[in-house]
């Protein structure tokens, strides 16, 4: 796994979250990417590969700050 393949698919994903991403550790398939609320300020952007399984999570404020 590289850190740093999945610091820049977070970042391409924070910016526009229905970007196709391939997955940072195999790079096979694009990462699904689906939100789910985490308390009144944040939600938490969930990114999975189908293919290899990998799995990462971004905890997101609502209000961007």
């Amino acid at each position: 796994m590289s850190k740093e393949l999945w610091i820049e698919a977070g970042k391409m994903l924070a910016l526009d979250p229905k970007v196709s991403v391939k997955c940072p550790d195999c790079g096979e398939a694009d990462l699904k990417v689906f939100d789910t609320p985490a308390g009144a300020t944040h939600f938490e952007r969930h990114l999975r590969c189908l293919e290899c399984g990998a799995y990462n999570a971004q905890l997101k404020r609502i209000d961007g700050v």
